[in-house]
């Protein structure tokens, strides 16, 4: 083995422990930011043992997309994920339409975290429908979550939360070799954008 050829997968090495070491750091924050809006919830529900479960179900599902290596470019079933996220977040008050189908780049576990947060997002800008496409364009993967809630920026109609994990999902995505933008919505409300390359 050459030099060169040592050198390289040094490299490689290193760049995958720093990877690691980000999505375990970006875990961390995640689980807290999701345990804090779950533990509020315990503290006024009727049944606190099945709000603390789904705590326990979401800190799995972070650990999860958090240890899943981003250079396997395995693929998700949009459809489940999205069934996956809603249930984590129990009763959405707002109604959500889909035209998903077949499979995205990227880790189950991890999108259906990103799913997960632009739903509850969507519902604390005060959104009262949602859509999700899926689509290809090219080479590329494109996910849309369109709602009808607050546009960017516009923070009055947020419930709680500073984005933090709007931040890390971008993060999340950006490993996986995309991106996650939050825009305007065409007539009103927001539009994230996730694009990922085959």
């Amino acid at each position: 083995m050459t030099y060169r050829r040592i050198a390289e997968e040094l490299a490689e090495h290193v760049a995958r422990l720093a990877r690691r070491n980000e999505a375990l750091e970006d875990a961390s924050a995640l689980i807290a930011h999701d345990l804090k809006s779950i533990l509020r919830f315990a503290i006024d529900a009727d049944e606190p043992r099945e709000a603390m479960q789904r705590a326990l179900d979401l800190v799995d599902s972070i650990l999860e997309a958090a240890r899943a290596d981003h250079a396997d470019r395995s693929h998700a079933p949009v459809a489940d994920c999205l069934q996956q996220a809603a249930a984590d977040l129990d009763s959405l008050p707002a109604e959500i339409v889909t035209s998903v189908t077949g499979e995205f780049p990227m880790a189950p576990a991890a999108l259906r975290l990103i799913l997960r947060n632009l739903l509850g997002n969507a519902v604390a800008a005060g959104a009262q429908r949602i859509h999700i496409q899926a689509r290809r364009v090219g080479d590329r993967s494109v996910l849309t979550v369109d709602n009808d809630g607050a546009a960017p920026g516009t923070t009055g109609r947020y419930a709680t939360g500073a984005q933090l994990g709007l931040v890390l999902c971008r993060r999340l995505v950006a490993r996986c070799g995309g991106a996650l933008e939050l825009e305007p919505g065409r007539a009103s409300g927001a539009r994230a954008v996730i694009v990922l390359s085959q």
